[in-house]
């Protein structure tokens, strides 16, 4: 009688794993981690679900697979733009900004949920990798702003990375993104803003603050 033989992962696509990887972030960011199953993945990769199981043995190992893979591509990524020396300190922060902007235009509400309250260690995870591998990348570009004299040099590089992480990460909380009507990009390109540029409209020359002409004070 005849048995029907088994493939092992080894005789599988080479390319078929980093496929997976590839497509279960999109649908994990896009969808978050509760509403994505696996016959839902295995079935836009056509692929059956025993397949997608060789690879991963739960949804939750494949989750941790995506956001291993994540953390690795995010700082390759941030390293090539903060250690680019041939572009100025001003350009590299900006582009390491609307980079990081982009990322997380990519993560949906429900994504930063799930991960917060189902996964809280997976959660403060990316928390640590923010602090001990994101936050000195940038540190490193500004203070090296401030030598070559691109940053005001009485700015404190170091102070001025925790108040912005600090807003951040206080926008950036789960509950705040879910009850208000913006998106985690939105709400970084604001904070960007503000801290770049102020809320204050730019005088135009020859006026002073208040409005009067410079020069032409109050006649006596």
């Amino acid at each position: 009688m005849k048995t029907n033989k088994v493939s092992s992962v080894s005789s599988l696509p080479a390319d078929l794993k980093p496929r997976i990887l590839k497509r279960a972030r999109e649908l994990f960011f896009r969808y978050g981690y509760s509403r994505l199953s696996m016959d839902q993945l295995a079935g836009d990769l056509g692929i059956s679900k025993a397949t997608l199981y060789r690879y991963f043995p739960d949804k939750e190992a494949l989750l941790r697979a995506v956001m291993t893979g994540t953390r690795e591509w995010l700082l390759s990524q941030l390293q090539a733009i903060v250690r680019d020396n041939r572009l100025p300190v001003k350009v590299r922060l900006t582009a390491y900004l609307e980079f990081v902007s982009r990322f997380l235009s990519g993560l949906s509400r429900d994504f930063i949920r799930d991960l917060r309250q189902k996964l809280p260690d997976l959660w403060q995870e990316m928390e640590t990798f923010r602090r001990q591998q994101v936050f000195p990348l940038v540190s490193e570009v500004i203070l090296e702003g401030v030598r070559k004299g691109e940053i005001k040099s009485n700015l404190d590089g170091r102070l001025f990375l925790e108040m912005f992480w600090y807003l951040v990460q206080e926008f950036m909380n789960p509950d705040w993104i879910i009850s208000h009507d913006y998106s985690p990009s939105e709400l970084l390109a604001s904070i960007i803003d503000v801290i770049f540029h102020g809320i204050f409209v730019e005088e135009k020359p020859g006026k002073m603050a208040g409005g009067q002409p410079a020069g032409k004070g109050r006649k006596k």
